[in-house]
């Protein structure tokens, strides 16, 4: 048995690899100094968890909030479509844990009940990824031969950035539902359950000594154009917004910890519980900043109930109970004595002149603060397509044509800024019941975990605090999503680790065990297991019936009048002034066929085109690929322009797609040194229609 499971995920890590190699060299920027500085970090993380996952876990933490403006040294902004550093290291993460696991027997935590909605939304998440690239694709294989950069909105956003869309966000729930799975079957004992939170706490401070080097010296260093524009440091995150969220979600965990350490402990944190007070003034995150309070308020309402219960029940004395509030006070008035001497103004932080800017408005301006737009779009997909939504990563793709539809007031848009819309537009309703199910399932095990662990256990605090980030972060997401924030994904599913975790330690102990196995399988009612494939067969059916007709491309093509000229560089003129394209290894035009004679020039400059000729295949594609015919094989021998004529009487008067399919292309770069990088097919002039026939 222990064989086969070996030999299970030797063949599990191939196919992995294989596809972390394909997903690396296509989304991963190819830049040396870059990459000189990423692939150590990388390889680490993957050697680590192969040897022992639990070593890696303990890598992954600590280093998925340092490394998210990596790309920024490198001149790599977010104008340029790149997949975040955190998840590139959670995939490398995930591949040395597969490697892990053909050695050693493997432990998993199958004995949460929460583990069943989490396998359902992942096989929701997976079927509507994989139904999305085949709609942005034009169902490639099926109807063509080759995924083409057709248009799928109205700002131009072609079929590969869509793709990339559904892949992005579909990891970004995954990654972070598998890291929770993961980090479960990992922590046994409270000892490894210490070297988790010493992990993030070192993470954070190093983050926070960073933003606060922005903050005073060079604010540039390491930020994104966005964040600089704004006046924001983003320290070691993506951006300063997720910078002011990741401050409110662990500011109470740790200071859980400073209450679970002794005195050198204590003063640790309690450096990075002034830091975090201070520079959360400059992320600029006004939702940072509200929970913030909400996360530190909730954390002494527990606390005031834990001392009084402990008082009531005589395990402390009131001296005792006055001691720690007057701990928690020192910590308050410390932080505040930090601020009122800093030697910066806070009244000049980008925190507080947006917040001032926020709360001056009248209170019928809250809500249109830039997000209801957003949150009617979300709603039309949901009315649209109630049961399976629009598919994953689906929302950023579909919004621009519904704002020209309905007149809304963002073309552009990142997300719903809504977690719950953004699920139901994207998931449908369907995943909307699985989302509330996991958020179901985590309250009951806070509650379980909150009762399981004795009010004197100093691992108390840190559950407090873990349950008082996770509620802040709900307030959260009802104004923002963080789709594109890997990091606070991660962060998010450690604090819920935290809290199962802690309640089955708990409940080990009870039971006489200080380190024990995960737990046994958990069996499910048939039914359940019937009424969770019915639904994941019902969600693959509606959502594949929508991408095939009213969510195709070839609706969208038809509805908001896109143009389909896909796989061409920018207009260029001749010496003479003629104006041509150049395609690369394919090229498509959208044309209306006016005459029955089409004249085109075109233009083959590879400079070996003597000795290997060039050859381009002329397809008529009509109704959208679903019928495609040949029209010349043209053989191209010379470096000068040829007219090539094309007789298609039959079309006259209707739009056609005339596609080119170049057999090699050349790159001007490595052929002749020239500063052009361009992997260059052939040149197409000006094309014209002529009434005589064919000669």
């Amino acid at each position: 048995m222990k064989r086969k499971k070996g030999l299970l995920f030797l063949l599990l890590a191939v196919i992995y690899g294989i596809g972390l190699y394909f997903f690396y060299v296509k989304y991963v920027p190819l830049i040396k100094n870059f990459q000189i500085a990423l692939i150590p970090v990388l390889f680490a993380v993957s050697m680590l968890s192969a040897i022992k996952w639990e070593w890696g876990i303990l890598f992954f933490v600590f280093s998925f909030p340092l490394i998210n403006n990596l790309p920024y040294f490198f001149g790599i902004s977010e104008s340029i479509p790149h997949a975040p550093t955190a998840l590139v290291l959670s995939l490398f993460f995930f591949f040395g844990w597969l490697i892990s696991n053909i050695f050693r027997k493997t432990d998993f935590c199958l004995s949460s009940k929460i583990l069943m909605p989490i396998a359902v939304i992942s096989a929701l998440i997976v079927l509507s990824a994989v139904i999305n690239f085949l709609k942005y694709s034009n169902f490639c294989p099926f109807l063509g031969d080759h995924v083409y950069e057709l248009t799928t909105n109205v700002i131009g956003v072609t079929s590969g950035g869509a793709i990339m869309s559904a892949a992005f966000f579909g990891l970004n729930y995954l990654t972070g539902l598998a890291f929770f799975a993961v980090l479960i079957s990992a922590v046994r004992s409270k000892l490894f359950f210490k070297k988790i939170l010493t992990s993030l706490c070192l993470s954070a401070f190093i983050s926070l000594c960073f933003s606060l080097y922005q903050n005073i010296i060079n604010m540039e260093l390491g930020n994104n154009p966005r964040s600089i524009s704004g006046g924001m440091i983003n320290a070691t995150f993506k951006d300063a917004l997720s910078f002011g969220t990741f401050i409110s979600i662990t500011a109470p965990v740790i200071l859980g910890v400073f209450f679970y350490y002794k005195w050198k402990g204590k003063i640790f944190t309690a450096i990075i519980l002034a830091l975090s007070s201070y520079l959360i003034f400059f992320s600029g995150s006004k939702s940072g900043l509200i929970g913030y309070v909400i996360s530190l308020f909730i954390f002494l309402m527990f606390s005031v109930a834990r001392a009084a219960r402990l008082v009531k029940a005589r395990k402390i004395s009131i001296k005792k109970a006055l001691s720690f509030s007057g701990a928690f006070f020192l910590i308050i008035m410390a932080a505040s004595i930090i601020l009122i001497t800093s030697r910066i103004d806070l009244n000049k932080s980008i925190t507080y002149k947006r917040f001032n800017a926020f709360i001056k408005q009248s209170p019928s301006d809250f809500l249109p603060y830039g997000r209801t737009s957003h949150w009617k779009i979300a709603s039309y997909m949901i009315r649209d397509y109630p049961l399976a939504g629009v598919g994953i990563g689906g929302y950023i793709i579909e919004a621009p044509n519904y704002s020209i539809e309905y007149k809304t007031d963002d073309v552009v848009t990142e997300s719903a800024e809504n977690y719950f819309l953004q699920v139901a537009s994207e998931l449908g309703l369907v995943g909307l019941f699985v989302v509330l199910w996991i958020f179901w399932e985590i309250a009951k095990q806070a509650r379980l975990s909150y009762k399981n662990v004795p009010d004197y256990d100093k691992h108390k605090f840190i559950l407090m605090g873990a349950i008082a980030g996770i509620i802040s972060y709900f307030v959260y997401i009802q104004a923002h999503t963080f789709i594109g924030s890997y990091e606070i994904k991660y962060t998010f599913w450690l604090l819920v680790g935290i809290i199962f975790s802690m309640g089955r330690i708990a409940q080990d102990e009870r039971m006489g065990g200080e380190e024990k196995a995960p737990g046994q399988k958990l069996r499910w009612r048939k039914g359940l297991k019937i009424s969770s494939a019915v639904l994941i067969t019902l969600y693959g059916a509606v959502h594949l019936w929508n991408s095939t007709h009213s969510l195709s491309l070839a609706a969208h093509t038809k509805k908001c009048g896109l143009k389909q000229d896909f796989g061409f560089y920018q207009q260029e003129k001749t010496k003479e002034g003629m104006d041509f394209r150049w395609t690369r290894e394919y090229g498509g035009l959208t044309l209306q066929i006016e005459k029955p004679l089409i004249s085109i020039p075109i233009l083959a400059s590879h400079p070996d085109i003597y000795y290997n000729p060039v050859k381009v295949k002329v397809y008529l594609v009509k109704k959208f690929f679903k019928e495609k015919k040949l029209l010349k094989e043209i053989t191209l021998t010379r470096s000068i322009w040829q007219t090539h004529e094309f007789y298609v009487p039959k079309e006259v008067g209707q739009e056609v797609i005339l596609l080119f399919k170049v057999s090699r292309t050349w790159n001007p770069l490595k052929w002749r040194g020239t500063p052009d990088p361009r992997n260059l097919g052939i040149a197409i002039g000006k094309i014209e229609f002529e009434d005589r026939p064919a000669l």
